[in-house]
């Protein structure tokens, strides 16, 4: 009879050693299964962890009777990342006179680049000079994560500039610019504590993206 209690430690000792190999094996699964996601929210681009875009230049210029808006969007995940370029031309009351956007997909979820330039409102876009770069052979990170836009338009009477740029997972920055003339695009020099608001501005609309983000889950 006492020959059997060493059987019975046997058995135990085997239960517990599968029980900790199952164990093991699922926490791997799990860390596994972790690193597979987050690699794929960050596809294509640069493997950090994803941030919203920002502006790294904003500029009007006018010629030929027709007004640039060059537009310098910046995203770490890379420049790929970047889903739509809105702008907005709005009067005093903010109301919108005219909406021209910049998208570099079908929807979010597309890994299929289909750039096209829309006209949400208003008839001021000139498509056929509205262009975009990037360098498709990137070495440094600017070169890895800036994406320029310019929207070329006819004149057109208001008070703000609005600019929003929004990647593919719902991060977005906004800047908006007043226009001390009261015309965008007109061929005076802007004032320079606009820019330096802009540049605060800039800042902190990052800053209210990621923590919205964070808070909201939006």
């Amino acid at each position: 009879m006492r020959l059997k209690a060493p059987r019975r430690k046997v058995v135990k000792d085997s239960i517990l050693r599968q029980g900790s190999a199952a164990l093991i094996i699922c926490l791997l699964f799990l860390v596994l299964s972790g690193s597979s996601h987050t690699a794929r929210a960050q596809e294509p681009g640069v493997t950090v962890i994803n941030v919203p875009p920002e502006f790294s230049a904003l500029d009007i210029r006018s010629k030929g009777g027709l007004h640039y808006v060059d537009i310098v969007v910046s995203d770490y995940n890379s420049w790929a990342d970047i889903f739509t370029v809105d702008l907005e031309i709005l009067k005093d009351d903010e109301s919108k006179v005219a909406q021209v956007i910049f998208q570099q997909y079908q929807d979010n979820a597309s890994t299929q680049r289909e750039i096209q330039f829309l006209e949400a409102l208003g008839q001021i876009l000139v498509r056929d000079l509205s262009l975009y770069a990037y360098n498709a052979d990137p070495v440094s990170i600017a070169e890895r994560s800036e994406m320029r836009i310019t929207f070329v338009i006819s004149p057109v009477e208001a008070r703000w500039l609005r600019v929003t740029a929004t990647d593919r997972e719902g991060l977005f920055a906004i800047a908006q610019v007043e226009y001390l003339t009261g015309t965008i695009g007109r061929e005076e020099l802007i004032h320079p504590l606009v820019m330096i608001m802009v540049a605060l501005a800039l800042s902190v609309v990052v800053v209210a993206a990621r923590l919205r983000r964070e808070r909201f889950g939006v």
